[in-house]
């Protein structure tokens, strides 16, 4: 398996879908039902597959990712070909990152007592995208992120260069 197995809750929407994928496979309700009762392992490896065609399809979908700490936010545009990422870095004792509410240092980065760093780097991906994406999402602790949290932060950028 490439990514993760969908979980049960995951999987019960995606029913019409995975009747599609098993049909595409040539398997029928009836072998369906037979590999259910006889072969788990093959069931798994079923299910396994359909994951990872369901998961690659969402992460292709994914533009930013996001990382906060209390005093650093990252935001990553993960383009086609390479990721650029954008972050904030703040030494105010009184703000936390990690509260939304404190995000509007973003529209006023005056505001803040003590000092405001701004960077960004790029880099093209080691692996195919859609790994970098699932690997930033469940090794990484990242979140899905706004393409407007990447355009602030990049404005922001702009600015301090």
């Amino acid at each position: 398996m490439r990514f993760r197995r969908l979980t049960n809750e995951e999987l019960e929407p995606l029913e019409e879908d995975f009747i599609q994928f098993l049909a595409s496979s040539h398997i029928t309700a009836k072998e369906w039902l037979g590999l259910k009762e006889k072969n788990e392992e093959k069931v798994e490896e079923l299910i396994g597959l359909f994951s990872d065609i369901v998961l690659e399809k969402v992460f292709s979908k994914i533009d930013c990712l996001q990382h906060r700490t209390k005093d650093t936010i990252r935001v990553f545009y993960c383009q086609e070909d390479k990721i650029i990422m954008t972050g904030l870095q703040i030494s105010d004792p009184n703000k936390d990152l990690t509260n939304p509410a404190d995000l509007t240092v973003l529209e006023n980065p005056a505001s803040l007592d003590g000092s405001v760093k701004v960077f960004q780097v790029e880099k093209a991906y080691v692996k195919e995208r859609a790994d970098e994406v699932f690997s930033m999402l469940y090794k990484d602790e990242c979140q899905i992120a706004s393409k407007s949290m990447f355009d602030a932060l990049v404005k922001m950028y702009e600015m301090t260069t």
